[in-house]
């Protein structure tokens, strides 16, 4: 599953492709990737994009919505996607159909060309056709071979009425390595568990968690309250950089993960820990150990962490 490095990479790729664009036709494919806002699907007609950022390993797209006019009345509202194991946004030519994989299509009108269409041809949220009545510059696609990604198109109250959004955890560089050790302090278990744990901190995940502990020096199976505040600000302080490392290599690609431009991560050149059991240790020689804390593939150096 792409993690907080991979979903930042595509929120970056996207947003120069999609920043200041209209939606026009939206087409749901597969009707179990849209997880909810069904009844706000005629808003997207005519909506403009006007920001690609991210929460957690959500994507998130910020839309303002224009019934009749795109001067007065506008609200927001925010698409957001969790990509899950396979999931990809990328913006295609209209010479690009879409494939089995495509689950939603979003028509990508230029301003110029809304700007006509304001002025001359009906949108469709004044006809109630669900489309636009001229082809679009370009169109998204969200793509899922595995059918687990969804999208959830929200209103700002919805948003903040989402149980999961709700539960999320610290953004793990959004603040200071201090405040992640006292949030790893204050959950027992071990420390693995916490921090795939995403009401802790959220977007880590197995890669990442195996290779702050590697740099950090800690066992993923040490109980938390085995661990001194300086291991555990140790800890805060190589979670910030291995996921500022990873954004800048694009992240990590070891199955499908690719970002909005169709390219693949380099991080995965660079792992000192995770895939990496039988091999020796990049520090000391020792053969890597591969077993599994919470419920998930671990590797780690016995002689180097502890």
């Amino acid at each position: 599953m792409p993690e907080l490095p991979e979903v930042e990479t595509v929120a970056r790729t996207l947003r120069p492709q999609v920043q200041d664009r209209y939606i026009g036709k939206t087409e749901i494919l597969f009707a179990r990737t849209l997880q909810a806002g069904h009844d706000l699907l005629p808003l997207l007609t005519g909506a403009k994009i006007v920001n690609a950022r991210r929460r957690a390993k959500v994507l998130l797209l910020d839309v303002l919505t224009a019934a009749a006019s795109r001067d007065v009345n506008s609200e927001p509202l925010i698409l957001a996607f969790h990509l899950k194991m396979t999931g990809q946004l990328f913006v295609h030519g209209l010479e690009v159909e879409p494939n089995k994989h495509t689950k939603i299509v979003f028509g990508l009108h230029s301003e110029q060309e809304q700007a006509l269409q304001a002025g001359g041809v009906k949108l469709a949220a004044q006809t109630n056709t669900g489309s636009m009545d001229n082809q679009p510059q370009a169109r998204l696609f969200f793509d899922d071979m595995r059918t687990f990604g969804y999208c959830r198109i929200m209103r700002p109250k919805d948003l903040q009425d989402w149980a999961f959004w709700n539960k999320l955890g610290l953004e793990p560089l959004e603040h200071s390595a201090n405040e992640l050790a006292e949030r790893f302090a204050a959950k027992k278990g071990r420390i693995k568990n916490v921090l795939l744990d995403q009401e802790v901190v959220c977007g880590i995940g197995n890669i990442y968690a195996d290779e702050a502990l590697f740099r950090a020096g800690i066992r993923p199976d040490v109980k938390t309250d085995a661990l001194a505040p300086s291991r555990l600000l140790k800890l805060g302080t190589e979670v910030q950089a291995v996921l500022q490392e990873s954004i800048a290599a694009c992240g990590s690609s070891i199955r499908d993960y690719r970002d909005a431009n169709g390219n693949v991560g380099a991080f995965q050149n660079t792992f000192k820990a995770y895939g990496r059991g039988g091999e020796p240790c990049t520090l000391c020689g020792t053969i890597m150990t591969a077993c599994r804390v919470a419920g998930r593939g671990t590797c780690y150096c016995g002689k180097c962490q502890k």
